[in-house]
């Protein structure tokens, strides 16, 4: 029997929560060890948006205007050092390896995963998780899925798909991957074959690695431990237990 799945995102989270750094500093991840595949990053993410759910709590029954506006500018100065602590962390995560499992294509091999970069937006910050796969057997590639032969691959259109997991399987978040694609799945191609050349068996379909982006600043991975790859059908299902679509 297929398990029940929940996601649950960092604005949800938070009841009974006690927050642990004080505005004055920042916070510091220190309930995840450095030591966990994404280091202590998650952690800092999850204190900020437990700082911000206390603020707004305590803003809804602020009646003096100065007090509000203090306390508006002593977290938002707090949340930058924090950003910057994460920043810092996540440059720390760079060639770390992350474990993959989930053999479930017939023609292809997922041979490694690796941190390739922090990236930190306003208030948002990614791991940028690169992952090679390598063809089972030699394959031709086409442009597009309707140009493909039978056993051939579409450089646009294939999808691999995957769970961001805890070490117990409890889902985090669902992705997809294009192997021949080091952009984004959803983004233009930037593949290293063209239509109608051969990929050998063992040779990355892209040097670079197709890349998983984990977004700290959506959901909790404090407790992440492993890309799980997974055959369409239990993606989908996987999927409509969790999202109800």
């Amino acid at each position: 029997m297929m398990k029940k799945f929940t996601v649950i995102t960092l604005s949800a989270m938070f009841c009974g929560l006690v927050v642990l750094s004080a505005c004055g500093g920042a916070a510091s991840g220190s309930a995840a060890s450095s030591d966990t595949p994404l280091g202590r990053v998650p952690a800092i993410f999850v204190e900020v948006a437990a700082k911000k759910k206390a603020l707004d709590e305590s803003l809804r029954k602020e009646d003096d205007l100065d007090r509000y506006q203090k306390k508006l500018k002593e977290f938002d100065e707090y949340a930058a050092r924090s950003y910057q602590k994460a920043a810092e962390e996540g440059e720390k995560l760079v060639g770390r390896e992350i474990v993959c499992t989930g053999d479930v294509y017939p023609d292809f091999q997922v041979t490694g995963a690796k941190v390739a970069e922090y990236h930190a937006g306003r208030e948002a910050g990614s791991i940028i998780v690169r992952v090679t796969v390598t063809p089972k057997r030699d394959i031709v590639v086409r442009e597009t899925k309707r140009k493909c032969a039978e056993g051939e691959y579409p450089l646009k259109d294939t999808r691999l798909y995957f769970a961001l997991m805890k070490a117990n399987d409890h889902l985090i978040e669902l992705g997809q991957l294009n192997p021949f694609n080091s952009n984004s799945y959803n983004s233009s191609l930037k593949a290293e074959y063209a239509p109608g050349q051969m990929i050998q068996a063992g040779v990355p379909c892209h040097s670079e690695g197709a890349p998983v982006y984990i977004n700290c600043h959506t959901y909790d991975f404090t407790e992440f431990a492993k890309i799980v790859f997974l055959a369409e059908k239990d993606y989908m299902a996987i999927r409509k237990q969790a999202y109800g679509f």
